[in-house]
């Protein structure tokens, strides 16, 4: 019951709560903050509440139990790996004219609704701006900034931080059965996020990430191993983003150590030897820095991710 299973945002849960008591809802919600810290769960259990036969999220009525399996038909969810386009939100204008089909109110979760195309936008803003009042909004993005004015002033914002690594800690010795050590080096290196820790408890992608972070070092300078180390990572948006993120944390660990000196505020701890034997530049890492974020911001776009992903390893490399 309640938002038991939300790990943290406790000042959020409270809040919801609050807005449910009053039965004063906003039309739409832009859930905003890092990727993987709860953002949609937090959507799905609050949306439990609205539709549940006791108001209460009871986790065991009809509505409850259809939205846990995916399956309730007032719940229409939009998410995948390509932007958000034209007919995914005329889908949405269709659907939000009809009545809801079990409850007197429908839910619609926009994921990453940062990558939106300008058609899309379009279609949504009319939508929002004159909705029937039987529809409540979701719009989950971990990009603020990409979402535009238009759709973030319809929306009421509520933003989550990154969960602490106390909390991170504790969740992976209680829920994955990791021992202390290992569960404080992932508390480190899913930077707040339960769902980056998730994606880093993979051997496969632990490996990798040692593989890259060689690379980018210079310990290979393999043209072969750059394509096929590309092709690797660029199989799907969230191991792409994942990679990114490492590699811009890897950058901001090489520059705390260039100018304090210091191993205490390291994200990426398993990497210490290897960043000590080696003597970069800091307008090296700037550079770098910044092609990680231009990539970053390609990504919202149709593009060539292999092709993005492979230039821009080979223009870090060639700057070292």
């Amino acid at each position: 019951m309640g938002f038991n299973e939300i790990i943290g945002h406790e000042k959020q849960k409270q809040m919801f709560l609050s807005v449910l008591k009053r039965e004063r809802l906003p039309h739409a919600f832009l859930f905003t903050g890092q990727e993987g810290i709860g953002k949609k769960k937090t959507a799905k259990e609050f949306a439990k509440h609205i539709l549940c036969e006791e108001h209460n999220n009871c986790g065991i009525c009809r509505h409850c139990i259809k939205i846990e399996r995916g399956i309730h038909p007032d719940v229409l969810i939009i998410e995948n790996e390509d932007p958000i386009g034209i007919d995914q939100s005329r889908t949405i204008g269709r659907e939000v004219y009809e009545y809801p089909y079990e409850g007197d109110r429908r839910i619609i979760l926009i994921d990453r609704a940062d990558t939106m195309t300008h058609e899309a936008v379009n279609a949504l803003l009319k939508t929002l701006e004159e909705p029937p009042l039987f529809n409540i909004f979701f719009l989950i993005t971990s990009s603020e900034r990409d979402v535009p004015l238009t759709i973030r002033s319809r929306c009421a914002r509520v933003g989550f931080s990154p969960l602490s690594k106390e909390l991170l800690q504790q969740y992976y010795i209680d829920n994955a059965n990791m021992d202390e050590r290992n569960a404080e080096l992932l508390s480190h290196i899913s930077q707040g996020s339960i769902g980056c820790g998730f994606f880093w408890m993979e051997q496969d992608h632990l490996i990798l990430r040692r593989k890259l972070a060689e690379l980018i070092m210079g310990k290979d300078r393999s043209f072969i191993h750059v394509t096929l180390m590309s092709e690797r990572i660029a199989r799907s948006h969230r191991e792409l983003t994942m990679f990114l993120s490492f590699l811009l944390s890897l950058f901001r660990d090489m520059s705390v150590m260039s100018e304090y000196r210091e191993t205490s505020m390291m994200i990426n701890r398993d990497m210490l030897e290897l960043l000590k034997t080696e003597s970069v530049n800091t307008k090296w890492i700037e550079v770098s820095i910044g092609r990680i974020q231009e990539t970053f911001g390609m990504l919202r776009y149709n593009i060539n991710k292999l092709l993005a992903i492979e230039t821009m390893l080979l223009d870090i490399m060639e700057q070292k």
